[in-house]
Formats: structure tokens, sequence, C-alpha cells
């Protein structure tokens, strides 16, 4: 990953070891969050789609932190940030492909893709009125960065 090569693209592991420990530990609870998740009794590996569920929650992150500094931002506005990242994954799939995917593919089904990182996603919850402890509002949110 990404840690292991310095400024120069050089293979390095360049990170303190407070931030290795902490890194493993936030990025566990992505991946242990992910392999919840299931299709036909057949859970996502999430230590497999682990690269991409951070990629996924860094740009929910930061295009959301931009889209409120762009300009001031009402509630409705808010809602539809998340609703058209939502549509992002909107798909259907039939079920032997979905069961084939969560078996093979670095990116977790797309339903899945949308609730997990969105139920991480304190803005969310704000935007749409998710009281404390609901499934898209939980009490423990894993956040990496």
């Amino acid at each position: 990953n990404g840690r292991q090569y310095d400024a120069r693209g050089e293979l390095h592991d360049w990170w303190s070891e407070d931030t290795v420990a902490n890194y493993d530990t936030r990025s566990t609870c992505i991946s242990d969050l992910f392999s919840t998740y299931s299709i036909d009794d057949r859970h996502v590996n999430g230590k497999y789609t682990l690269g991409e569920d951070i990629a996924d929650a860094g740009g929910l992150k930061f295009s959301y932190q931009a889209f409120l500094k762009k300009q001031p931002r009402s509630q409705m506005d808010k809602r539809i940030f998340f609703t058209s990242f939502a549509q992002t994954w909107c798909s259907v799939q039939r079920r032997k492909s979905a069961v084939s995917s969560v078996l093979s593919d670095t990116h977790a089904p797309s339903k899945f893709r949308v609730l997990g990182g969105l139920s991480q996603f304190p803005g969310f919850a704000d935007a749409f009125s998710c009281p404390a402890g609901a499934p898209m509002s939980p009490i423990k949110r894993c956040s990496l960065w």
C-alpha cells in the first residue's frame, strides 16, 4: 500500500510506529464492518476490499468538505448530495453474479459501498436526522483519517 513508498516513490516504510499502529486499528474497524455484510450467507471479505473501502470513505469525506466549502448549503442540498452519492452505485445484479463478486471482487457489492460508507459518515446522519444508534448512525463508527 501507499504507506510503504516515500515521497520519491521508493519502497521505504516511512510512517512512525504509532502511525502504523493507529492505521492498523482504524483499518481493522473498516475491514470488520465490511466483513459483516453478506449475500446468500457469503460474507464480503473486508480485508480483501479494504483498499477500495478506504478510497470510497476518503472520496466521500473530501468531496463533502469541498461541497460545503463552495457555498452555504441547506439541509435539502446536503440530502441531495448524499442521495447522489448513493445513486452512483445504483444497479441491478443477478444473484449468481452478486455472489461471484462477493467472492472475487476487490470492491464490496454496490449496496454495501453505500451502506458502509454512509453509515460511518456523521454528515449523512446529520443531514437525515438519524438518531444515534440507528443503523445509519451507529454509536461506534469507523474513520481512518
